[in-house]
């Protein structure tokens, strides 16, 4: 897989390209605004990894550098104790999904995955290329969301620090 970004003002282009079988996968966009996706077929006899050597190397050509280092987001949801261990699990699971939409669509980056600690939290973790971009698209995924109450929400960058993600509590 081959993953460059270039700085343009204030916005960053991105462009992912990967092999799978006899077809190269193409995205590319501007992190959080869009993403576009393109399938090339690859000929009987053409050789996927130079192909794709060759559109590294074009994109290289054109500014592209070599992509960023992703960073981790974990989202925690607090049992407010009004709602069943199985109830938090699908409230989990819904709001890592309306996530996952956010942050695909607008390629900023991608859930991996939900933990459950036990009957009183559960665990949505994200990987992201922009952190300032993903905290915006998860603020207002969150504060859209009727869920949960937001107050049993809290986001942390790498488990370490927390970030406000709602700009509104005391």
């Amino acid at each position: 897989m081959a993953e460059l970004h270039k700085k343009m003002g204030n916005e960053t282009h991105y462009w992912k390209a990967w092999l799978h079988r006899k077809k190269l996968y193409v995205e590319s966009g501007i992190i959080g605004v869009n993403k576009n996706k393109e399938e090339i077929q690859l000929g009987i006899f053409e050789s996927g990894k130079k192909r794709l050597e060759s559109l590294v190397e074009e994109k290289r050509n054109q500014g592209f550098a070599d992509s960023m280092g992703k960073e981790e987001l974990i989202i925690y949801i607090h049992n407010n104790g009004r709602q069943s261990n199985e109830e938090l699990q699908n409230v989990g699971m819904e709001l890592c999904r309306q996530i996952e939409t956010e942050l695909d669509e607008t390629g900023v980056g991608f859930t991996d995955g939900v933990g459950i600690d036990d009957e009183k939290m559960v665990n949505i973790f994200c990987i992201v290329d922009d952190l300032e971009i993903a905290i915006e698209k998860i603020r207002r995924v969150i504060s859209e969301q009727k869920l949960i109450d937001n107050n049993n929400i809290f986001l942390y960058e790498r488990n370490v620090e927390e970030i406000d993600l709602l700009k509104t509590r005391g």
